[in-house]
């Protein structure tokens, strides 16, 4: 039988530590691909998160009701006031006006001047007192309009897999002008779902930005005047 020669055996058998080391590499490779997905997979467990639902409820008012039927009357500014149960979802909101319409955007201190005693009563006041604390926060503040929140919640529950607790929550809003008429009402339904670490801040104020400029488009409050689009 004819031998091999050393040089060959020496060869082949570098070749086949080298196929050897690189199928370990590949393994191992293959091994921290999946512990990195398996990390990125726990973390997201952990991170919290807001779900906005379609609108609901909507009334906008015929430019006839209001003052913006006044041609020498234009939306230029808006206070958006602490939102009632949710402090954070009326900074988010606040932050969504600025960014997407040319309005100039107040959010006034809740414990500073006149506002501040009018805060408490503006979601349960009737039309009367509603003309009045629209009044005293236009006339302070000097804007044109005052947007009004209230967050309730609904009680907290498991989510289907278990893993993470969810609150059902609803954010009714109320657009009055400087008379106190109402403009335009909501009601944007959206789901808490809570973690040990909080949502990204980031990703929920885009995803409240879509959601709002999509809706206001379909309403057309960009092209009534209520919600005027950021110039190009």
């Amino acid at each position: 039988m004819k031998k091999t020669p050393t040089g060959d055996r020496s060869r082949w058998l570098r070749i086949g530590m080298l196929c050897l080391l690189a199928s370990g590499m590949v393994s191992l490779q293959g091994c921290l691909a999946v512990a990195w997905v398996a990390v990125v997979g726990f973390d997201s467990l952990r991170t919290g998160n807001l779900t906005f639902w379609p609108f609901e409820q909507s009334w906008v008012a015929p430019q006839q009701q209001g003052t913006v039927s006044d041609q020498n009357f234009k939306v230029t500014s808006v206070a958006v006031l602490p939102f009632e149960g949710d402090a954070e979802m009326g900074a988010r909101l606040a932050e969504v006006l600025q960014q997407e319409t040319s309005l100039r955007v107040e959010t006034p201190d809740p414990t500073v001047g006149e506002v501040s005693s009018t805060i408490p009563l503006i979601s349960g006041a009737d039309d009367v007192s509603r003309t009045s604390i629209a009044k005293t926060v236009t006339q302070e503040l000097n804007v044109d309009t005052v947007l009004v929140g209230r967050v309730a919640e609904s009680p907290s529950h498991p989510s289907d897999w278990g893993w993470k607790e969810e609150e059902q929550r609803r954010l009714f809003l109320y657009l009055l002008d400087q008379h106190g008429h109402l403009l335009w009402k909501d009601e944007l339904p959206f789901t808490i779902t809570k973690g040990t670490k909080p949502p990204l801040e980031a990703s929920v104020q885009t995803s409240l930005a879509h959601h709002l400029r999509d809706h206001v488009q379909e309403l057309g409050l960009d092209e009534l005047g209520y919600l005027p689009k950021k110039s190009s």
